[in-house]
């Protein structure tokens, strides 16, 4: 997809992609993977990147919790962000919720070694969820978000907190495997 080796970052729910964008003009050395339901937001993203001379920044329009399940190669990415992903406030609508013990467990599949989970909202509710999802996790461990990476806001996030709306964030990384499966063979899948 991209033509070289580079280490691959995916977005997940990439909206107007003000967020990957200058990620990945500020990272020339890494590829970045946007992905977005809507084709509309893809459209945006594309010409964002096209108007700011942008070479290492693709698109994809998919469900992304279909291709966290089915597509992505095993260690295939460095790292994962997940930012603002839809609440579903109710509860009986809880469990359309992206960040879910079987996602954590497609992410870690995902991520190389040391890779990295990031994960933002303002919804206090969704973030404990998260908080509980990725804590019993079996392979990651808390760490602290870069502050270069934190200070990369979304408009989205930006119109939050003007108004006074913290932003909510959690980072783990993917600990090495250990014991006798640790080098089992897994299924292949895509590569980006």
């Amino acid at each position: 997809m991209f033509g070289n080796a580079n280490p691959v970052e995916l977005e997940l729910g990439a909206g107007d992609g003000s967020f990957i964008a200058r990620h990945a003009a500020e990272h020339p050395e890494r590829n970045f993977l946007a992905i977005e339901r809507l084709l509309g937001r893809l459209r945006k993203i594309d010409r964002k990147a096209c108007a700011q001379g942008i070479t290492n920044l693709r698109g994809m329009r998919i469900e992304a919790g279909y291709l966290m399940e089915r597509m992505l190669a095993p260690g295939s990415l460095s790292a994962i962000h997940v930012y603002f992903p839809d609440p579903w406030p109710k509860r009986r609508h809880w469990k359309h919720r992206l960040i879910q013990p079987a996602f954590a467990a497609h992410a870690r599949a995902a991520l190389a070694d040391g890779g990295v989970m990031y994960l933002r909202t303002d919804h206090s509710g969704y973030f404990e969820q998260m908080l509980d999802v990725f804590t019993k996790a079996p392979g990651f461990e808390p760490v602290a978000a870069p502050p270069a990476l934190l200070a990369n806001q979304t408009d989205f996030e930006r119109e939050f907190n003007a108004r006074g709306i913290p932003t909510l964030v959690a980072t783990y990384r993917k600990t090495p495997a250990t014991g006798p499966c640790a080098t089992a063979a897994r299924p292949t899948g895509f590569t980006p």
